[in-house]
């Protein structure tokens, strides 16, 4: 019985150890292990190159650890990097970040969404990221300098995304889900660029918009200025910056705050099911404002108000444009439709969203004008 309870704890202490099922074979001390916390993967031709970064030790005054390696496949590449690191058990089950070139995205997601959610290392929620305008390599292996690099940089930039496309960077399951089920997803763009830090001239990365990917390979990206927009239509409607000019001509910011986004049947004259109606209520408040911001004037405010609406308008416009050259339903509108339709008109809209060119939409949008923030307007 002792025997067994023996071998039962050190199954248990194995498990708990063994966290890089890309090297099952080695098992060293903690002290040993090189916690990678962001991995990287671009494919040309036949080669993979699958990087890996850790981060920034500054109990220890150790700057990130980045390496790279290539192969025919994902476990090759690994294999390249662990004979290198022979010294250092690599441990995974900490990864918090996933990027992929763009090249590669648009060759396709698939093989890499595959890895990352049958691996027993990786967590399927981990947040993947497409490299715009460059290689998944390049941004962790150039990011950053010698005291901090890709991984601090990244947890920045996921901190930041609700607050600029309404929810956290999608994971590579919720990917893989929308693809399957849709056969559309949204993945966050980042983009590498020259930063002048300490006096110091080195790489960073910054949000770039988020790519539309459609049966599986990178398709187009929507740009971060139509961000907004994307938040209005999908209906999470976090907090966003609006410009607009007022009735006399005058810049005026705005900033909502969070709505709601309705969705209603549309339907012709003969009430037959046509397509879907998207209701956009918001709430803002004027921040900075050229000229006066005289609220209390009814016709000042109402035509601030429409020309808030107009933008609202505009930017989720720009969108829907886009889903409609794709002939993707990224916005899961035929979704939405079915909720929305009764059950005896549930094969009708089916119908409209299997072609969502065809599918009629209306937007309409509603900004109430609450108060002004700017000291100015008393």
């Amino acid at each position: 019985m002792r025997r067994r309870l023996c071998a039962l704890l050190l199954v248990l202490a194995q498990l708990a150890l063994g966290g890089c099922a890309l090297y099952p074979e080695r098992l060293h001390g903690v002290e040993r292990l090189l916690v990678v916390q962001a991995l990287g993967f671009d494919r040309q031709d036949d080669a993979l190159t699958l990087s890996m970064v850790s981060a920034a030790d500054s109990a220890r005054g150790e700057g990130p650890i980045r390496l790279s390696g290539k192969g025919l496949t994902i476990l090759d590449a690994a294999d390249g990097i662990s004979a290198r690191a022979a010294d250092e058990e690599l441990f995974c089950a900490h990864t918090g970040h996933v990027l992929i070139g763009e090249e590669s995205a648009r060759d396709g997601v698939n093989e890499l969404l595959r890895y990352i959610c049958r691996s027993r290392e990786l967590r399927m929620d981990v947040p993947l990221y497409i490299v715009r305008g460059g290689s998944a390599e390049d941004a962790l292996m150039k990011a950053g300098d010698s005291r901090s690099g890709a991984v601090e940089i990244l947890e920045m930039l996921a901190a930041s995304a609700p607050k600029r496309m309404g929810s956290a960077p999608p994971g590579a399951s919720r990917i893989a889900g929308a693809l399957e089920s849709g056969g559309c997803a949204l993945a966050v763009a980042i983009r590498c660029v020259g930063s002048s830090e300490r006096g110091e001239e080195m790489k960073t990365l910054v949000l770039d918009g988020c790519g539309v990917i459609v049966d599986g390979k990178l398709a187009a990206f929507i740009e971060e200025e139509d961000l907004a927009g994307l938040d209005f239509l999908t209906g999470t409607l976090g907090a966003h910056t609006l410009q607009v000019r007022d009735g006399e001509g005058k810049l005026v910011t705005l900033r909502t705050s969070p709505g709601r986004t309705a969705a209603r049947a549309l339907r012709d004259d003969e009430r037959k099911l046509v397509g879907l109606e998207l209701a956009i209520a918001l709430e803002a408040a004027v921040g900075e404002v050229d000229g006066r911001a005289a609220l209390s004037d009814a016709e000042y405010a109402d035509a601030l108000a429409a020309a808030a609406e107009r933008e609202v308008l505009r930017l989720a416009g720009r969108v829907v444009a886009l889903e409609r050259s794709l002939n993707a339903d990224f916005l899961s509108l035929g979704e939405r439709l079915s909720l929305a339709c009764s059950a005896a008109e549930r094969e009708r809209a089916e119908e409209l969203a299997s072609s969502p060119g065809t599918l009629a939409l209306r937007l309409t949008a509603s900004v109430s004008i609450s108060h002004s923030n700017d000291v100015r307007d008393g």
